[in-house]
């Protein structure tokens, strides 16, 4: 079974905004990637939210959600970096889950129907980790099987799961997609109003 997690634990320093809480559509911008991974028909197990900066002003808008599937974590070290919030989400797994999709929380383009096609080439895949690509250029949600779970536990810093991407490098697949998409991420606030007026 697939548990995802959402990383939206960050201070978006570049963004000089709560980034989480910026409007997107008829929601916010968390929300909207929240949505989008319940959507999937692949993800099955959980879905955790990992909270961290303004986790309380956060999760007032997130009170909404009656999916059996949806959990929110709180990280109290997200300061540290990406990895203590990776370290967080996968935190007490439920038995069932044997692959965990790991995602952005500033990445409110990709669609349920991206995920489920990533998926469905892991599924036929014989490697154990999958990301997707466009152009040369590496995106999300990255798949990872729990047989990781041990190296997960051990990352620091900023760097998120890159360090297991590389010591694993030939355990990966690099998933050729035509979707741009995968590597919009909202980064600065620039960014955000370019792809909201484009996109709404």
């Amino acid at each position: 079974m697939y548990t995802a997690v959402i990383l939206a634990a960050g201070e978006a320093d570049r963004m000089g905004k709560l980034k989480q809480l910026l409007p997107w559509k008829e929601k916010t911008v968390l929300e909207t990637v929240i949505d989008n991974v319940l959507d999937s028909d692949y993800i099955d197990d959980e879905v955790r939210v990992v909270l961290g900066a303004e986790a309380e002003r956060i999760k007032k808008k997130l009170t909404n959600y009656s999916d059996a599937r949806f959990r929110i974590k709180e990280n109290p070290d997200y300061e540290e970096g990406m990895s203590s919030s990776i370290k967080k989400g996968v935190e007490e797994l439920s038995k069932n889950t044997k692959t965990l999709l790991v995602f952005l929380a500033d990445q409110p383009l990709i669609t349920a129907d991206v995920f489920d096609n990533i998926i469905k080439e892991f599924e036929k895949s014989s490697l154990d980790i999958i990301q997707p690509v466009y152009n040369e250029k590496l995106g999300h949600p990255v798949l990872i099987s729990i047989d990781y779970l041990s190296e997960i536990k051990k990352l620091k810093g900023p760097m998120g799961l890159k360090p297991i991407l590389e010591k694993y490098s030939k355990e990966v697949y690099y998933f050729p997609i035509d979707n741009k998409k995968i590597i919009i991420d909202l980064d600065y606030y620039d960014d955000y109003l370019y792809y909201k007026n484009k996109y709404e």
